[in-house]
């Protein structure tokens, strides 16, 4: 009970300073809610991913199975980050925000995010169909890692929110965390 106390309070704690963030600039709603789902869904990949590094613990903390907690904080990440490209359409009145820039580099940096929506969508694909057409699904899904830092380069590089020096340190951080969770679930974990 203490552990789960201590997971919604961390899930409730960051948050909270995502919204103080959000409210500190007066925005137009539909800029409001590109912002917000941006922001949030990067909170819940990174939850998602954390997730599948503490299999156990999550069964433990929360009293069912691994999956029926991944799924939903997956669902929830993935759906905000459909609808933050959405909302950004519409602002922008364009459907081009929905085309990867793959040069200049600088360009392809700053719109990382874009070919990160592609490689979730890809990694979720082969985890839903995984019993139909692929065997090694699971090469599929580790897209999700690449995605993730992508996603974090797009958001450090024009995010208007990581200006904040509490925004910056929260997304390091999660960064830093989805990248030693990669490198103990695959690269160590899988030498033994």
């Amino acid at each position: 009970m203490k552990r789960r106390t201590t997971a919604i309070s961390f899930v409730l704690f960051v948050s909270a300073i995502i919204v103080f963030i959000l409210l500190q600039e007066k925005d137009m709603p539909l800029r409001m809610v590109d912002r917000a789902t941006g922001l949030f869904a990067y909170l819940f990949i990174f939850l998602a991913i954390l997730s599948s590094e503490y299999m156990m613990q999550m069964m433990k903390i929360f009293g069912t199975g691994f999956i029926t907690i991944h799924h939903l904080l997956a669902r929830t990440g993935i759906s905000l980050m459909v609808i933050h490209p959405i909302a950004f359409a519409f602002e922008e009145k364009s459907i081009s925000v929905f085309l990867p820039v793959l040069y200049p580099l600088k360009d392809f940096l700053e719109l990382a995010g874009r070919p990160a929506f592609y490689l979730i969508l890809i990694a979720v694909a082969a985890a839903v169909y995984r019993k139909h057409i692929i065997k090694k699904w699971k090469n599929f899904h580790y897209l999700n890692y690449l995605a993730f830092i992508m996603i974090f380069i797009h958001a450090w590089l024009i995010g208007t929110d990581l200006q904040y020096t509490i925004m910056k340190i929260l997304w390091i951080s999660m960064a830093l965390i989805v990248f030693g969770v990669f490198v103990h679930k695959h690269l160590i974990n899988s030498r033994s």
